[in-house]
């Protein structure tokens, strides 16, 4: 019998977990608020997908970065929300995370799912007939600062990164050669890194062309601008979700629901540690091509994500703590993405085609999404909390939970998130 899965969630995640449920078989029913797919974090995000930036965010030297972040010190970071008791909840299990082992082994987990995902989303492209959507030619982690660059060159020659990824040391003369549009920058480059398996393209895009090819190619119902209103359960089973236009009646259940996922399952007995983090983007229409980079990068010195694709330049910052509600944009956000396009581009862009927009990251303490079975539940399972690498690890998680939930050989094992209340994947 033909399993029903209702996917809650429709961002990249809940819609690459459809297209992974799908292709076993599974008749999937796709429900969320929004009008449409991925109109939440996935929305306006850098488009990167950024492997060689995999790595966790609670380490030894996130505690000094936090604390400089609550004395307003820390240029990347702003914590407008200090006294908030769910911040000051995931903030104590943060910090639990923050040791050199714990770091490593969130950090393992990460880039596993990651450059798994990078090569799925390759063979997604070309199994729906969308190839080119996306360009797999690799990134940049570029340093103003000399010192700052030694230091990340260092670690990396010590083994923090994986010899399989081929990760370049490269001065700025060989940066600019890799990507000439770099030698147009007013900045000093410093140095940088190459890693091969970044990818890049529009997130949004791309999962509203999946989300619409599954339709048409599968037994996937589409189901936007429905809100859920609750669950009808049947002893530890959950065998219909309740929406405002209607009960969908299912075998099993997937929450891809990002920050709002506790507020939904407190009902059903657990409340997941994700915190928003909020982050702002910018985008902007290039006018001379050849003085934007064609590879996208990250300022590790100024903490921005830069990408071109669809004629378009866009630029992301800052992490966030403002709760969980604030979608505001404030112009003291916004100014930092205009002064950097400003003093890097110039007029290769158009200044006044510039549009904003804000997302919500929905962050673990540990790092890595939670990937699994509720415990409490036979048939309800999570996908959800992949922070900043969402986009990166979309695919990648979407395969792993669709095989569990098919009861499928994994082909990846210790990835996820634990917590009292999951089977972790």
């Amino acid at each position: 019998m033909q399993q029903r899965v209702v996917i809650i969630g429709a961002g990249v995640v809940g819609v690459l977990s459809a297209y992974a449920l799908a292709t076993r078989g599974a008749k999937v029913t796709l429900i969320d608020s929004q009008p449409g797919p991925a109109e939440g974090c996935s929305r306006a995000n850098a488009g990167i997908l950024a492997v060689g930036h995999a790595s966790a965010w609670a380490s030894p030297s996130a505690i000094g970065s936090i604390t400089r972040a609550l004395l307003r010190r820390e240029p990347g970071i702003r914590v407008t929300r200090p006294t908030d008791p769910a911040l000051w909840a995931w903030g104590a299990q943060f910090l639990r995370n923050c040791t050199a082992s714990a770091h490593a082994t969130n950090t393992s987990k990460l880039q596993r799912l990651s450059r798994m995902s990078r090569n799925l989303t390759q063979k997604i492209e070309a199994d729906l007939g969308l190839t080119g959507s996306l360009r797999h030619e690799g990134g940049l982690y570029l340093f103003q600062n000399l010192a700052q660059f030694r230091a990340h060159a260092a670690t990396l020659a010590q083994g923090g990164a994986r010899a399989d990824d081929q990760m370049e040391v490269l001065d700025s003369d060989a940066l600019i050669q890799r990507d000439p549009a770099l030698a147009t920058m007013p900045e000093h480059l410093a140095g940088g890194i190459y890693s091969p398996v970044d990818s890049v393209g529009n997130c949004h895009s791309f999962t509203k062309a999946v989300s619409e090819v599954i339709a048409r190619k599968f037994d996937v119902a589409l189901h936007f601008g429905t809100h859920v209103t609750g669950f009808e359960t049947d002893g530890r089973t959950i065998t219909g979700v309740k929406t405002d236009h209607g009960a969908r009646a299912a075998d099993a259940v997937l929450l891809a629901t990002g920050t709002g996922t506790a507020a939904l399952t407190r009902q059903l007995g657990f409340a997941p540690a994700i915190y928003p983090v909020k982050g702002y983007s910018g985008s902007w229409t290039i006018r001379d091509p050849d003085r934007i980079p064609r590879l996208p990068y990250v300022d590790e010195t100024e903490l921005l994500a830069v990408a071109c694709y669809g004629g378009q330049l866009r630029v992301t910052a800052m992490a966030e703590f403002a709760g969980q509600s604030d979608l505001s944009l404030p112009d003291t956000r916004l100014d930092v993405l205009r002064a950097y396009v400003a003093r890097q581009f110039g007029d290769a862009v158009d200044a006044h085609s510039a549009s904003f927009w804000t997302g919500q990251r929905p962050s673990t303490p540990a790092g890595p999404p939670f990937l699994g079975r509720v415990r409490r539940w036979d048939n309800l399972w999570i996908n959800a909390g992949h922070g900043q690498l969402g986009w990166t690890m979309a695919a990648g998680c979407g395969d792993v939970i669709a095989r569990a939930m098919t009861a499928e050989t994994p082909t990846l094992r210790d990835v996820s998130s634990t917590a009292r209340w999951l089977d972790a994947l």
